[in-house]
Formats: structure tokens, sequence, C-alpha cells
């Protein structure tokens, strides 16, 4: 369940509307049924200004329970590290690259990706 979905759930568990949460919040009441509508995920100071005004866990809202956190592996941590710093100089002058080109070289990768999973 989304974000969006669980705020609903714990509105209507607790008899609060949506304007009422909305006033209360400072957001459009509008934007409830879009998240849910859309699945998204509100800004980080929104998601904790609700759940201070719901008095819920914002992890309760985000849904995340100790079982749908993924463990960091770090069985490969150096091979993993070893790839990062072969790339580094390459990422390096990525970031000095214009936005225009760095599109362009990003969607040539993203293709490139498509056609060799064919």
């Amino acid at each position: 369940m989304g974000f969006w979905q669980n705020v609903e759930d714990e509105c209507e568990y607790r008899g609060i509307s949506r304007k009422t949460l909305a006033n209360a919040v400072h957001f459009s009441v509008n934007t409830i049924a879009s998240g849910i509508k859309r699945n998204g995920m509100p800004e980080a100071d929104l998601a904790l200004r609700i759940s201070k005004a719901l008095n819920v866990p914002l992890e309760k809202l985000l849904d995340y329970s100790a079982g749908s956190v993924m463990p960091i592996d770090s069985s490969n941590f150096e091979q993993q590290k070893k790839l990062f710093y072969s790339y580094l100089p390459y990422i390096q002058k990525m970031e000095q690259v214009p936005i225009v080109v760095k599109k362009s070289i990003l969607a040539l990768i993203e293709n490139y990706e498509y056609n060799t999973q064919k």
C-alpha cells in the first residue's frame, strides 16, 4: 500500500476528513486523491507534517516495516568498490558536461541496454 492510501486509511479510522487534514497541514485537499491515483510520494517535509498531524509514526505511513527493508549485501563490497573507482574518472567528466549532452549520453546508454536485452 502506498503512502497516500495509508493516509486515507488512517483518516477513515480516526474519522478525519481529507479537508480537515489538508487544512491542518496546509496542503490542497486534492493532493490525497491525486496521490492515491498515481501512487505518489509527497515531499519529505509534507510527509512529516502529515504524520505529526495524525500522530502516527512516519514509518507506518511509508509502510516501512522491518521486513520491507532489504539488508545491504556486503559480500561483494570490494568488487563494487573496485568497479566504482574504475568508472570514477568518467563520472567526474560527466559532471562537467552540459545537461543536453549528458542526456544524450544517458539515452545512448539506455538504448544500448534495451537493445542488448532483446
